[in-house]
């Protein structure tokens, strides 16, 4: 018996709950449609959109500071790379506005052994594509620079060597043909055979460092062509929408917390009346 009496005042008690809110629903609909159409028109006319673009970039695989991902996120962040590309925009900033600006609006990261990612964000579409791009150009441009400096040290290197290989073969000829004229000498034979033998003997040494030259020609020459310079995989695009602020989603928690303040505002009202009832008897 006591466990019907329960579940029929539990019955009444939710009655009584939704036919308070059926009650207030104009109330709660009302708070609702403000909450929405309020946060939706600044979201919309007083909010400054956001916008971002962002490009992938596949680093050099030499081996210095513009193919390692760490530092080259520290190389385009730093000011004296984004420093000009503000000022053609007219943005003189301090040195504590240019390291604002960069964090929070350059954002550069790690996305493979050799792959980083770019994106950058500004309040107009078009501003935003064009200092990222500006920024992709201004680094490139150095990674480029780096990148024939590498090659052309490596070349020089290779030339050094096969002047000094070419060196050799005029030093070898030269002996092939001492050692001739030994043999055709009419020195004594036990004297012409030691002279013969001192040949041979730097012959041979010739010889092995002229492979030695010739190896290191060939290693420096297939380490330049398995090079590959920068590249840019995804260029930057002109961004359409806003990335911030995000109406539908800022729409969304408004109309949510209007409902919930909405019903939390009727049931404390009903609390209080009751409240007074109480104290009036």
């Amino acid at each position: 018996m006591e466990e019907e009496r329960y579940y029929d005042e539990y019955e009444i008690d939710l009655r009584e709950y939704i036919m308070l809110l059926w009650n207030e629903k104009w109330f709660i609909i009302g708070l609702l449609i403000i909450a929405v159409v309020g946060v939706g028109l600044i979201s919309q006319f007083y909010l400054t959109p956001t916008y971002e673009t962002e490009a992938v970039i596949q680093l050099s695989n030499i081996d210095n500071l513009y193919s390692n991902p760490e530092a080259v996120t520290q190389i385009i962040k730093s000011g004296s790379l984004v420093s000009p590309i503000m000022a053609e925009y007219n943005k003189n900033f301090s040195d504590a506005q240019l390291n604002s600006y960069i964090e929070n609006n350059i954002n550069v990261s790690k996305i493979g052994e050799r792959q980083i990612r770019i994106k950058v964000k500004n309040n107009e579409a078009e501003i935003t594509l064009n200092i990222t791009e500006d920024l992709i150009d201004r680094f490139v441009d150095r990674s480029e620079k780096n990148f024939q400096s590498y090659i052309t040290r490596k070349e020089n290197n290779i030339e050094n060597l096969k002047d000094e290989i070419e060196n050799i073969n005029k030093q070898i000829n030269t002996i092939k043909n001492e050692i001739n004229n030994l043999q055709n000498n009419n020195i004594k034979a036990a004297e012409k055979g030691i002279l013969i033998n001192e040949q041979v003997n730097l012959l041979n040494s010739l010889y092995n460092q002229k492979n030695n030259y010739q190896d290191r020609v060939q290693k420096l020459e297939d380490e330049i062509f398995s090079l590959y310079s920068l590249e840019v995989l995804n260029e930057p695009y002109l961004p359409e929408n806003p990335v911030s602020p995000n109406t539908k989603l800022n729409v969304a928690i408004a109309g949510v917390l209007a409902l919930m303040l909405g019903v939390f505002i009727v049931f404390f009202r009903e609390f209080l009346k009751e409240e007074e009832e109480e104290k009036n008897k």
